[in-house]
This record gives C-alpha cells, structure tokens and sequence, in this order.
C-alpha cells in the first residue's frame, strides 16, 4: 500500500460548514504525501459542488482534491466508498466540523510509520461555540465527542479501548483484511439527521479481535465546531437514547473478547438482579429526579427492558461475529 495519508470526509448537508473545515485542512504542514476524498452522502444543498469550487479557488496545491456522491444514505456507506477510492495506507476521518491543527496530519502519519501494532489512532478536541457555551455543556461534553481520551498518550486498548470517529485515523491494509474475511458491522453509522451511531466503536472492538492496538495521542489536536441547534438538553436525550442502542449492539464485542459466556439464563439473572436492587428506587427517579436522575432512570429501564427481551438479538449478533472472525485467533 502506498505510504501517505487520505482524509476521508463524509458530509451530509455540510455546506455551510466546510469553509472553515477546509481552510483548516489546506493550513496542514506536511512533507508526507496527502489527499482529501470527499464523499457527498446524498446531500440536498449541493454540498459536492460547494466543495469542488471552494478547493479550485482555495485549494493547497500540495494536496490532491477529488470527491464522489454516494446516494446510499449512511454515513458507513459513505466511509466505505471513501476508504475504496482512497490511495494511501493511513486513512484519517475528518467531519465537515472538525478544524485539525496545522501538524495533524503530519503528526498521525509519523505516529502510525513508527507504532506499527496500531490499529487505530485518535486525538483530542475542544469545542468551538456558534452561540455562548451552555451553563451544562462541560458535564455531557463527552456526549459530543469532546474530551480526551488518554491521560498519556500511548496504548489504551486495555483502558478506554475505543475511539470516537472524529479525527481517528486507521490503515486502508486492516480494512482490506477484514473486507476479505466477510466483516460486515452490526451498526450503521448516522443516516442524515437520525442519530444512530457507534461505527466507530464497532471497527475498534473489530481490530483488537484481530489483535491490533487502540492508540492516543495528544498532539493531534482538533477543534469540533458546536451549531447552536445542537446546544440543547433535548439533543442531548436523543444522543443518549441513540448511544444506548448501540452500545448494547457492540456488547457482543466486548464479551466476545473477554470469552465470556452469555447465555439467556444470565440475561434473566441479571434482570432479576437488577429488578431487587433497583427498580424502586429508579422508578422514583423517573418521576420525581432531577434531569440527570431521570435520564439515568430511563437508561436503567432500556437495560432491563433488553435484558428480558431482547437475548434473541444478542445472540444473532455474537454469532455474526464469529462468522468472520479467525477460528486460530488467539490474540484476544
């Protein structure tokens, strides 16, 4: 594979939003080898054209510019033609609102050349304000994928373990490996304004069942631009509804790595257990808590409501994973 790094921008309806994003990407001080793939994931506002005129009149010379429409809305599908068109090793996934810093780009391709276990790396953000920063933003910043995700930079597979999409950065030869193994992910990413996510998660927990790293840098720094259309309690809720599902989705990764057996008898325990210990005192929680209190009621009755459920699904999605996965591997 060649040597150099593709960033990979997947935007739905990011007109309004790529000016700043680009100017930030044509600041990048690199001497590796760069290009941008732009992926227009079914957009209505003529995103791609947007994109093309600003890059043909603004453009740094040293980067090479192309870009492709995915009608398949999705923001994995969008990744996957991405990551298809894509000619160098390190692929780097920038949102149409993340503003990298003028080494990124540098910085992620040293860091890969030298670390070769790595499966996947990612960086740190802060959050850059349309309107004044809200009163509660900095106690659900993690919900924005604003925060850092190491104390040190280095290895965290066996700490957090993952890593949000923004920023991260993989190698094209691991996706072509799991490709040719029947990988398919149990999650899509986030189709146009719905906010299903967890891919991301998902293709970490894929590498280190592979046997791959989960890396952390500080020195890849970005900031992540915050609409005030977002900025509300309300979006929070949703974000959090929508982590819930699939974080029980990608469940199955981290028993399976763990060998842990799971068995519908353990989802009965569980709910059982969870009912004698809980379920009076998150009910009164739900009605009477503070917003915080309500929203991790709710979360406690999603839990319960899956564990007595939803097993059926649970176990589909183990199975699916051992369907692709190595029968020899042993680097869990």
């Amino acid at each position: 594979m060649k040597k150099g790094v593709s960033i990979i921008m997947c935007v739905y309806n990011g007109r309004a939003r790529l000016a700043d994003t680009l100017s930030h990407l044509v600041n990048q001080k690199t001497t590796c080898e760069v290009e941008i793939v732009l992926v227009d994931n079914n957009s209505s506002d003529n995103t791609k054209s947007f994109a093309d005129n600003w890059w043909r009149e603004n453009g740094n010379p040293t980067i090479e510019y192309k870009s492709f429409f995915q009608p398949v809305p999705g923001k994995s599908y969008a990744q996957e033609l991405g990551y298809e068109k894509a000619k160098y090793e390190y692929l780097l996934i920038c949102d149409d609102d993340n503003w990298l810093c003028e080494t990124y780009v540098q910085n992620a391709f040293d860091i890969m050349e030298k670390e070769k276990k790595i499966g996947a790396l990612g960086g740190w953000c802060e959050a850059v304000f349309e309107n004044n920063k809200p009163e509660w933003f900095d106690k659900y910043a993690k919900y924005f994928a604003v925060s850092k995700q190491g104390k040190e930079s280095g290895d965290i597979t066996n700490k957090k373990g993952c890593l949000y999409g923004a920023g991260m950065i993989i190698r094209k030869s691991h996706w072509m490996v799991l490709n040719n193994l029947g990988f398919k992910p149990l999650l899509t990413c986030r189709k146009g304004d719905a906010l299903s996510s967890g891919g991301d998660t998902e293709y970490c927990y894929a590498l280190r069942l592979l046997g791959y790293r989960i890396w952390y840098d500080k020195r890849l720094y970005f900031k992540h631009w915050m609409p005030k259309g977002r900025m509300k309690l309300s979006y929070i809720q949703r974000l959090r509804k929508a982590m819930s599902e699939s974080n029980f989705i990608v469940s199955v990764y981290v028993d399976e790595l763990k060998n842990r057996e799971v068995t519908q008898k353990t989802f009965y325990k569980r709910a059982f257990r969870s009912l004698k210990n809980d379920f009076l005192k998150q009910s009164k929680k739900r009605l009477k808590g503070s917003f915080e209190e309500k929203e991790i009621s709710k979360e406690y009755f999603r839990g319960l409501y899956r564990l007595i459920t939803q097993y059926r699904e649970y176990s589909k999605n183990r199975n699916s994973i051992k369907t692709w996965l190595p029968q020899n591997n042993t680097t869990k």
